[in-house]
């Protein structure tokens, strides 16, 4: 299809349909679009100049949902990833996600270094609306059903008719919010396609559930206030996402160019803690009930919290960031590409207020595979340094387990995970 038609029909497309198929943001694709794109370095828009800016902020905001329409098959070849099954609104899992976003980012890279402008912008375009969708508060970033809401939430009669979190007479992306006017760098999020499709992946988790929080809000605003709250918390919601599009852009361009900023640094190390784990809930014996692990901080046997510590005095100094965790349990990260990272360290232990009955080993496990395994450790055992080689792997199952030692009291079995850190490849 001619570039005219298409802009034409996509113009069609949202202005007659703005909310009848939309699950997540509908005006909010363009606000997130060209404020991500005002934040773009100079050379950065030059390179690409204002007919395709304009394009990409505008025309090139919602082609996976004139896609999803089946009435668009000449959208075929940005929409449909050759051999790979999965969602261009939602966040998959991580290997469909990895090969995905890998092929974009070549697809982005061929065209725009062949002069291919405005299909690089037709790939970006794609790309940039699937890291939006879960931005949304709305049905991609919710947990929990449309049912469950109005259970916990249930509508004033005269509101009975607004559905929650899907867009036909939704809540989530009306009413009159704009994204803050405030200054913002975007950041590289890698030196190679592998690291950027890792760390999109993981900032797309990030951000579904940092959009989840805003859902509480609004849907009691709207259903009980006056609006002006819910409209604060779109636009917070917007900001947040506008930022990681405005990565995701700007990440795209040097990738594609090869040009990196001297002040754009690689990064050699990333805490765990940085990390969404594969966590849907589980429970424990007493004390960890509601959940297994809490992130930089322990309960103890009464469900008090504290700081991350060491038993062993001169060992527990600076913990900045770690997991306090029950046992037995396997706390589960997927990776993908699998084959960024090279070590991982960390030092584990038991917490102060763990019990003489306590007595846990700790092991690191990849793909099924133990790398390594401590001896049975107790109160009053100094805690031990882990440093293991990660293997070559595309995809990387992870998994931090605590291991129960025969006879001992699971109200004892409190355990500290110290500063895990994932160590990355050297760059050539």
């Amino acid at each position: 299809m001619p570039t005219k038609l298409l802009c034409l029909a996509l113009t069609l497309f949202v202005s007659v349909h703005p909310q009848n198929t939309a699950m997540a943001w509908s005006k909010g694709h363009r606000l997130i679009r060209q404020w991500a794109l005002a934040k773009l370095p100079a050379w950065q828009r030059d390179l690409l100049g204002e007919e395709a800016l304009a394009r990409l902020g505008t025309d090139y905001t919602s082609l996976q949902d004139l896609h999803a329409s089946g009435k668009a098959p000449e959208l075929d070849p940005y929409c449909l990833v050759p051999g790979v099954s999965l969602s261009l609104h939602d966040v998959n899992a991580a290997e469909p996600s990895a090969l995905a976003t890998l092929w974009y980012l070549d697809r982005i890279a061929e065209n725009l270094m062949t002069g291919k402008t405005d299909e690089a912008m037709k790939f970006l375009g794609v790309l940039c609306h699937w890291n939006e969708d879960p931005g949304c508060p709305g049905a991609h970033s919710s947990r929990i059903s449309e049912w469950q809401l109005k259970t916990l939430l249930p509508p004033p009669k005269d509101k009975e008719h607004f559905n929650y979190l899907f867009g036909a007479g939704g809540i989530m992306d009306v009413g009159n919010y704009t994204i803050p006017e405030i200054d913002y760098t975007p950041q590289l999020l890698g030196r190679t396609r592998e690291i950027a499709a890792l760390r999109i992946y993981q900032h797309q988790r990030l951000l579904r559930q940092r959009a989840g929080t805003h859902i509480i809000p609004i849907v009691q605003d709207m259903m009980y206030g006056d609006g002006r709250q819910a409209d604060k918390q779109r636009g917070i919601a917007a900001l947040d996402n506008a930022r990681h599009v405005a990565d995701v852009i700007f990440t795209s361009i040097c990738l594609s160019t090869g040009r990196f900023e001297d002040h754009q640094p690689s990064r050699k190390k990333q805490l765990l803690t940085d990390w969404l784990p594969e966590f849907d809930g589980q429970m424990l014996p007493h004390p960890y009930y509601v959940t297994p692990f809490l992130v930089n901080q322990a309960m103890d046997n009464k469900r008090q919290l504290h700081s991350l510590s060491f038993t062993d005095k001169e060992s527990a100094s600076e913990i900045r960031s770690g997991y306090g965790m029950g046992t037995p349990f396997s706390l589960k990260f997927v990776f993908a590409p699998g084959n960024i990272f090279e070590r991982f360290t960390c030092r584990v232990g038991l917490h102060p207020t763990a019990g003489p009955a306590g007595k846990v080993a700790f092991a690191v496990v990849v793909n099924g595979q133990e790398l390594i395994r401590t001896s049975a450790l107790t109160a009053t055992t100094s805690p031990v340094a882990i440093d293991v080689e990660l293997p070559e792997t595309d995809v990387m199952n992870f998994s931090l387990q605590t291991i129960a030692s025969d006879g001992s009291a699971p109200s004892h079995n409190l355990t500290v995970w110290a500063e895990p850190t994932l160590w990355q490849k050297a760059i050539d």
